[in-house]
C-alpha cells in the first residue's frame, strides 16, 4: 500500500503561484459564506415565559384584553391568553424584549408583515408600550417582585 506524502513547506515563497492560487480560494470562500449568511432568513427568537404573562397582564389590565392593534378582538383574559392571538415582535423577529413584543390578534399579526400597515399602527405600538410601563421597573417586570 502507497502511502501519502504530504509537502508541508512552513515557509512558502509569498510570490508563488499556489500561494496565490490557495489565498483565491479562501477568499472565494470566505465571500461565498458571507453571501449565504447575509442571505439567510433571521430566525425567530421566542418570547420568555415570563415576558409573555407580563404581556398578558398588562393587556389584561390595561386594554381590557383587547388587541392593543385594532382594538376590537378579544386576546386574553386574567386567566390567559386566547387561541387567537400571538406575540409580534416589532423590531424583528431576533428582537423578543418585552419593550419590542405586542401581544395582538392574529389577524393583526399577519397584516403587520404589511409594511403600508405597520406604519398606521406605529401609535398604537408605542401607546401599548406606555401602557406597559407602570409593570416594568427598571427594565424588570414588577409582578415578580
Amino acid at each position: 500500500m502507497a502511502s501519502a506524502q504530504l509537502n508541508l513547506n512552513l515557509n512558502p515563497d509569498p510570490d508563488s503561484e499556489e500561494l496565490r492560487s490557495i489565498k483565491r480560494d479562501v477568499r472565494f470562500v470566505a465571500e461565498t459564506v458571507t453571501a449565504i449568511l447575509e442571505n439567510l432568513p433571521v430566525q425567530r427568537r421566542p418570547l420568555s415565559d415570563a415576558s409573555k404573562a407580563l404581556h398578558v397582564r398588562a393587556v389584561a389590565l390595561r386594554r381590557n384584553g383587547y388587541c392593543p392593534c385594532c382594538q376590537r378582538t378579544p386576546v386574553c383574559g386574567i386567566e390567559g391568553r386566547l387561541p387567537a392571538a400571538e406575540f409580534d415582535h416589532w423590531f424583528g423577529r431576533h428582537r423578543n424584549g418585552v419593550t419590542e413584543t405586542w401581544l395582538v390578534c392574529s389577524d393583526c399579526n399577519r397584516r403587520l408583515e404589511n409594511p403600508e400597515f405597520k406604519t398606521e399602527k406605529r401609535s398604537c405600538f408605542d401607546a401599548y408600550q406606555a401602557a406597559l410601563r407602570p409593570f416594568l421597573v427598571d427594565g424588570q417586570s414588577s409582578m415578580f417582585h
